[in-house]
C-alpha cells in the first residue's frame, strides 16, 4: 500500500481546520444539513477535490461503533462525467466538526458514483466546477 501524502496532510489538517472553515450550505440529505468548504477546493486538470460536512441533529454510530454528530468528507468531483469518488472521512462527536475526531478513514478503491440531479452532490459539483 502506497500512502498518499496529499490525503495524509489533508486528514491531519482536517481536525485542526474543521472549526476554522467557512461552510456554505448545500442542502439537506438523509437527516443532515450538508455544507461545502469553498476554501478547500483543489482544482486539477480533469477533477477537483473538496471537503464537505454533514451535520446531524441526533447522534449516529460510526463504522467502528462510536457516536458522532457530524462527518467531514473529501470527495473528488469529475466535472465532465458528473461523478464523485469518496476519498476520506473524519467523524466528530459534535455538530459542525466540533470536538476531537472519533474516527478517521481513508479510502483508496471506491468507484466513481453518478451524481443525482438536485442532490447535495449536484450542488457541490456546481460549486466546485465553476469555470
Amino acid at each position: 500500500m502506497n500512502p498518499n501524502p496529499f490525503l495524509a496532510v489533508c486528514l491531519s489538517l482536517a481536525c485542526i481546520a474543521a472549526q476554522a472553515s467557512e461552510w456554505s450550505k448545500l442542502g439537506n440529505s438523509e437527516g443532515a444539513v450538508v455544507y461545502l468548504d469553498k476554501a478547500s477546493i483543489i482544482k486539477g486538470d480533469k477533477s477537483h477535490r473538496v471537503w464537505t460536512m454533514r451535520s446531524y441533529s441526533k447522534a449516529r454510530i460510526s463504522p467502528d461503533g462510536k457516536a458522532y454528530r457530524s462527518v467531514k468528507a473529501m470527495h473528488t468531483y469529475a466535472c465532465d462525467e458528473r461523478t464523485t469518488v469518496l476519498l476520506a472521512q473524519v467523524y466528530y462527536p459534535d455538530a459542525m466538526g466540533k470536538g476531537e475526531a472519533v474516527g478517521n478513514y481513508k479510502y483508496e478503491k471506491f468507484a466513481a458514483e453518478d451524481i443525482i440531479p438536485d442532490s447535495p452532490f449536484d450542488h457541490a459539483l456546481g460549486a466546485v466546477c465553476v469555470p
